[in-house]
């Protein structure tokens, strides 16, 4: 199926990037996309996921937050095609005689959105899932009211950029506002909540009916109210005109003062310069190839020069290592000759400061017993010292030591025999190791000496050899780096005029859009559709698509001034059959989409519609159907089967080259060569669901 041309664009194929793999799921046969494309299977497999991945591309605020998604998908890709309105040559055979030059040309792009963090920005390709061209990106932001956004690039697509909303339509000094690709969301997406949520116009927030409204006139190209918004679309779209001009002449006389050759000279010039690179190339591995073959009788000569020079490597490399062990045993010496002064220290005090120097009795002679503290007074002279605390005192004179806090007695001089053994060892070692950082050194400047003159003895056997070939050589170098240089010049002055290019063909295509907004005015302003007749049209369509359903005792179908649709005379939302609700929304969603198709309106010119058999259960139509009592499930399926015949029948006839895409449980046979993907839902019948590689619940 191609895109018939005028406005508007068609889904390709969803691709999510994710951390572990990623998923796909096209809407193409071959090159071509699917008029019909159903999407099926058990429930919680994904299905509904894809139209909101879809709708997160077209600009909405958030991606799916299931935790299967959020824990597998980083980004998502959609592959879009549109039909580019361009301005055709003045030889062109289809040209006719009025001075709109307009035609549409076949264009495939990339959306690329992160799912990631908060980033705005939304990257937009070139090319498609299969193929995406050698050219940057345009970014642009996925907020609307930025200057260069997703909304705008969409709503160019369709031929709706450039028009304003007015925030009081009933007020002719109203505000207005840009109007956004978002704005448009209801006339291409009727989600599952909108079947049956008795909202579906949104009568319940008169800001988004009132938008909704005025998106349906713009559609249609109603301007009862106003019939200006096309005249400000005109010249909101002659003012970017004059902006992309002017810019591309800023572009032009920045590069005609750069001395930026044309583009054939400049592909004679990089062509030039490569060849001078590869000539280079050539020249340099052709020099190599001549000295290595030129100084192979010098090889032995260059062995012992590189097994001298490893030698010498591993030699310094042993010395680091022992000195790094001399600086770390170095702090271990100075602390074990701490401790040898600490106990030196305290075996000098035992023999200096003894409390006891008396021997013998100074009256007798007799050698003195034991000394002790009795009742407060000395053994020795009886004088009374109830303030003398000293160890000594209850000891044996002469045989005084100090106590552990363990109670054990404490050997000074073992320890100070303990601590100079451990410190002679220390030394000795120090001294081993020393003695070998000293012998490493040595041999390094040993090696050294022999390096040098192995590496004179290597040169003076090369240096005739190879001597003619180092100016060869070195202009090789110069020539290679040369042409590098130069076709690094040529390239960016490349990307300049292609970035020229690129923005002539903006400005065409924008010329091309204002071409067609003054056609579409100049009709407009002719033909001056009345508003009543587009709601006779749409309410006429709206009950023909009903009767193609089945829609029991159907009388009285319309759609009013505010877009609500009304069955047997009672507005839709109090017919009391969810069964029913879901039949008028369907039939209300396809009447606007199918009538501004066939009547080549700017309508994006595809639609999504998620299960459209909720609530179409036999109990689910019970009071608004005449339904065969004995069999209501084979009413019920009738019914299903009259939906999707209507839409086969309508997309193989007045809408063909529409695109229809379909999420539903199980639907009817008759349309089983629609389906693109089904899900199983289970783990052993693959595909499981849309992250097919997430564990079954």
């Amino acid at each position: 199926m191609s895109i018939p041309p005028g406005p508007g664009l068609r889904i390709l194929g969803l691709r999510l990037l994710g951390y572990r793999k990623n998923y796909e799921i096209r809407f193409t046969e071959g090159q071509s996309w699917n008029p019909l494309s159903l999407i099926t299977g058990e429930i919680s497999t994904g299905k509904t996921t894809i139209l909101e991945f879809v709708d997160f591309c077209f600009g909405n605020s958030a991606p799916p937050q299931h935790p299967e998604v959020v824990e597998a998908v980083k980004a998502a890709q959609l592959s879009i095609e549109c039909s580019v309105p361009v301005e055709l040559d003045e030889g062109d055979a289809n040209v006719g005689p009025d001075a709109v030059r307009l035609g549409y040309a076949r264009r495939r792009f990339l959306i690329q959105r992160s799912v990631e963090g908060y980033s705005k920005d939304v990257l937009i390709f070139s090319g498609d899932l299969d193929e995406i061209e050698q050219i940057a990106p345009v970014i642009v932001s996925s907020d609307s009211g930025a200057d260069e956004s997703i909304s705008k690039f969409l709503l160019q697509l369709c031929g709706l950029d450039g028009i304003k909303l007015r925030v009081a339509p009933t007020r002719p000094d109203s505000p207005t506002h840009q109007l956004s690709f978002r704005d448009t969301t209801p006339l291409w997406f009727l989600s599952n909540t909108r079947l049956d949520n008795k909202n579906l116009v949104f009568e319940h927030t008169p800001h988004k009916a009132n938008k909704l409204r005025q998106v349906v006139d713009i559609v249609f190209e109603v301007f009862d109210a106003d019939r200006a918004v096309l005249a400000g679309q005109v010249a909101e779209l002659q003012e970017q005109l004059r902006g992309e001009r002017k810019g591309i002449d800023a572009l032009r006389r920045f590069i005609r003062d750069q001395g930026v050759p044309g583009p054939v000279e400049l592909d004679t010039m990089k062509d030039a310069a490569q060849a001078r690179r590869t000539q280079a190339l050539l020249q340099l591995s052709s020099v190599d190839d001549e000295a290595r073959e030129q100084t192979a009788f010098a090889e032995e000569a260059r062995r012992a020069y590189l097994e001298k020079v490893e030698e010498a490597r591993e030699a310094a490399g042993k010395a680091r290592e022992r000195e790094t062990l001399l600086r770390r045993l170095a702090p271990l010496r100075a602390q074990y000759a701490d401790d040898l002064k600490k106990l030196t220290m305290l075996k000098e005090a035992k023999r200096l400061f003894d409390p006891l120097g008396v021997k013998v009795c100074p009256a007798c002679a007799s050698a003195l017993g034991d000394v002790s503290i009795v009742n407060g007074r000395c053994t020795l002279c009886r004088t009374s010292v109830p303030h003398l605390e000293h160890e000594a005192l209850a000891k044996v004179n002469g045989t005084v030591g100090d106590t552990a806090q363990n109670g054990d007695a404490f050997d000074v001089s073992k320890e100070l025999n303990s601590t100079k053994r451990r410190l002679n060892e220390l030394n000795e070692y120090i001294s081993v190791v020393a003695a070998e950082a000293k012998e490493a050194r040595s041999a390094i400047s040993a090696l050294d000496v022999e390096s040098a003159e192995l590496q004179v003895r290597l040169n003076s056997l090369t240096r005739e050899a190879v001597t003619p070939l180092l100016a060869v050589r070195e202009a090789a170098v110069r020539s290679v780096a040369d042409a590098e240089r130069v076709i690094e010049q040529l390239s960016n002055q490349q990307r300049m005029l292609e970035s020229v290019e690129q923005r002539e063909r903006e400005v065409e295509s924008l010329a091309a859009r204002l071409s067609e907004a003054r056609r579409r005015a100049a009709e407009a302003e002719a033909a001056r559709r009345d508003r009543n007749d587009m709601l006779s049209k749409l309410s006429s369509r709206f009950r023909a698509i009903l009767e193609s359903f089945g829609y029991p005792k159907l009388t009285e179908a319309e759609i009013n001034g505010q877009l609500i649709p009304w069955v047997r005379g009672i507005r839709y939302d109090r017919v009391g059959s969810s069964g029913a609700t879901t039949l008028i929304s369907l039939a209300w969603e396809l009447a606007i989409f199918e009538l501004a198709y066939e009547e080549g309106r700017r309508h994006p010119g595809f639609l999504m519609i998620d299960s459209p058999q909720k609530n179409l259960a036999p109990e689910g139509l019970l009071g608004t159907s005449d339904v065969d009592q004995e069999n209501p499930e084979a009413a019920a399926e009738a019914i299903v089967r009259r939906i999707y015949r209507h839409l086969t029948d309508w997309l193989s006839g007045d809408g063909a080259g529409a695109q229809i895409i379909i999420v539903d449980n199980v639907p009817p046979p008759s349309v089983e060569k629609s389906i693109v993907v089904r899900y199983s839902g289970s783990v052993s019948e693959p595909p499981y669901g849309l992250i097919d590689d997430a564990s079954a619940p």
